[in-house]
């Protein structure tokens, strides 16, 4: 049992990679196997098709998601961090959703590289106190997850007024795994 951590924003004291560990600390105290992998080094995707090719891998990019692509189709679940810039995800966690195009094969059939039934679990942080003021944004980037396969809930929303109390909550998601 492994979960696989991503921490999107290159901050390292950030609410989201602290809501990340949270769920990692939790999960590995209920025995999963974890590993967090921090993205400061991520390219975007350049549309080179060098994954759709007979017998490619993942994405043919190297960069921190060379690691994660390695490791997921071994993984049983991914936690993904990311702040709120500017009223949406930042743009880390759109190029980590975008990365995943390497997952679909070429061809009429589309169908995926990996194993369908992944749990993904997204924790998204924000400063408003509202939590549902930006919800259908944060919907917005996990829902090509689920056309990959994953298993898709509900965004997590950390905000910087209930922060304490939403930690412990992520932190037993975590251990509930």
């Amino acid at each position: 049992m492994k979960v696989i951590g991503i921490a999107c924003s290159p901050l390292a004291r950030s609410s989201s990679r602290q809501a990340v560990e949270a769920f990692l600390k939790g999960a590995a105290e209920a025995g999963w196997e974890t590993e967090l992998i921090q993205l400061n080094d991520l390219k975007g995707c350049i549309g080179c098709q060098g994954c759709k090719k007979d017998g490619a891998g993942m994405c043919v990019l190297q960069d921190d998601l060379t690691a994660y692509f390695e490791r997921l189709p071994e993984a049983d679940a991914v936690v993904m961090g990311a702040g709120n810039y500017m009223s949406w995800p930042m743009g880390q966690a759109w190029t980590f959703m975008n990365r995943h195009y390497c997952l679909t094969t070429g061809g009429m059939e589309r169908s995926c590289k990996i194993q369908a039934g992944k749990k993904l679990f997204a924790l998204f942080a924000q400063g408003s106190p509202d939590e549902e003021q930006y919800r259908k944004n944060y919907e917005a980037v996990c829902q090509p997850f689920a056309n990959w396969g994953f298993q898709v809930g509900p965004p997590v929303v950390l905000t910087r007024a209930a922060a304490e109390e939403k930690l412990e909550e992520i932190y037993q998601m975590g251990k509930a795994l």
